[in-house]
């Protein structure tokens, strides 16, 4: 495993490595950052109109497993370590927990959002599936999209996995929760495979 430390000063990183095992709630965009982008004032009216929560970018990641595209997954330490955990539990039960989606930046967020726009997607129906910039769970490193082997990815009939039946019994005892269920207050899509952190 590795860590990286992201735009921090030596004694913010000690500070930080010093509540490494506590995550606090991340409630607030950094503006600073999200400016950079001609697009953010669309962001922000988007998120502030839907009533979104706001997420600052995870600092300090752990690598975590790589998908079964071989793209490599970060996580925040405490997520990191619960996801783990988890997943050799549902192993022990014969089940199959892959990440295909977990910690994304700013700027992940703006070229998915980019090339969905460019594609003609209707924005509205858009933000339904994708949050803007800033109001995405996943800036904050506990959010983590879920596949099991031989299922496609990102639909809605993991509900009808072993893998959902087991993490709707078994994901409390290690921190994680549903985000988005059907008919959900932040008025996304239903997603049965996007599980967030929230501590033991």
């Amino acid at each position: 495993a590795g860590c990286v430390l992201r735009g921090r000063s030596l004694s913010q990183i000690g500070r930080a490595l010093d509540h490494l095992d506590t995550l606090g709630p991340a409630d607030a965009v950094d503006l600073t950052t999200l400016r950079r982008y001609p697009e953010a004032a669309q962001w922000l009216a988007v998120g502030r109109a839907r009533g979104l929560p706001a997420y600052a970018e995870a600092r300090i990641l752990l690598r975590s497993e790589r998908d079964r595209y071989g793209r490599r997954h970060w996580l925040v330490p405490a997520a990191a370590r619960a996801w783990q955990r988890m997943r050799e539990a549902a192993a022990r039960d014969g089940v199959s927990l892959e990440l295909v989606s977990s910690f994304r930046s700013y700027a992940d967020q703006a070229r998915i959002i980019g090339r969905k726009l460019r594609a003609g997607i209707d924005p509205l129906a858009l933000y339904a599936v994708n949050a803007p910039p800033g109001f995405s769970e996943h800036h904050s490193g506990r959010a983590v999209d879920v596949a099991t082997a031989g299922a496609p990815v990102l639909t809605e009939s993991f509900e009808l996995s072993a893998a959902y039946d087991w993490l709707c019994a078994h994901a409390g005892r290690f921190g994680f929760a549903l985000s988005y269920p059907r008919n959900n207050a932040l008025g996304f899509i239903y997603e049965p495979w996007h599980w967030c952190y929230q501590g033991d």
